[in-house]
């Protein structure tokens, strides 16, 4: 089996399709201007890719699998859980620039069934492991002992519709200054950061 992970052309595809996914969105971006981008063939992409939906599952996975590494990494070290929230609201920046209202509407809610469940799945296991930390870090004592982990959890997947509507969306100049405002809120309150 080949090594995708040290394929340069798999590798230009991926990089390729998530600038143009997050920035366009899933629907408007063709396997062409994928293939332009990365500097390949269609060809080549097939190689690779049985269609969109299966490359968007992996740009998907791979951006998952990138931010679970820095969520631990940041939930394991030894700091005051201010600087851990704080590093995780920048990390979740990080990984939101240059996100388009456009990718949040078709990747949330997706028109596409297999995709949109799909989505719906990674989610809900981010979520269930993102959960299993926080009580973790409950144990720990650098979380709350009588915050109901489940409410807060269940909480952020409730105010996603909120977050992506256009009326919403026109109160920031950017969907990752939206980001940081339900963040900060969720995290330290209406109360000034000490």
């Amino acid at each position: 089996m080949e090594d995708l992970a040290n394929n340069k052309k798999y590798s230009a595809i991926l990089d390729a399709s998530r600038k143009l996914f997050w920035k366009h969105g899933f629907r408007r971006v063709t396997i062409e201007e994928i293939c332009r981008e990365a500097r390949t063939s269609k060809m080549t992409f097939y190689r690779f890719f049985p269609d969109k939906i299966e490359l968007a599952k992996t740009v998907l996975d791979q951006y998952y699998t990138d931010s679970m590494v820095s969520f631990r990494k940041i939930i394991h070290e030894n700091s005051t859980a201010a600087v851990k929230m704080q590093k995780m609201i920048e990390m979740k920046l990080e990984g939101s620039n240059d996100i388009s209202n456009e990718f949040i509407q078709d990747f949330l809610f997706s028109k596409d069934a297999t995709l949109s469940a799909y989505f719906a799945e990674r989610l809900k296991d981010i979520y269930a492991e993102g959960m299993r930390e926080f009580k973790n870090g409950q144990e720990a004592g650098w979380i709350r002992k009588d915050l109901n982990v489940e409410f807060l959890f269940n909480f952020s997947q409730k105010i996603l519709p909120v977050i992506t509507d256009d009326s919403m969306l026109k109160l920031f100049s950017s969907p990752q200054e939206m980001i940081r405002e339900v963040s900060n809120l969720i995290i330290y309150g209406i109360a000034p950061k000490d």
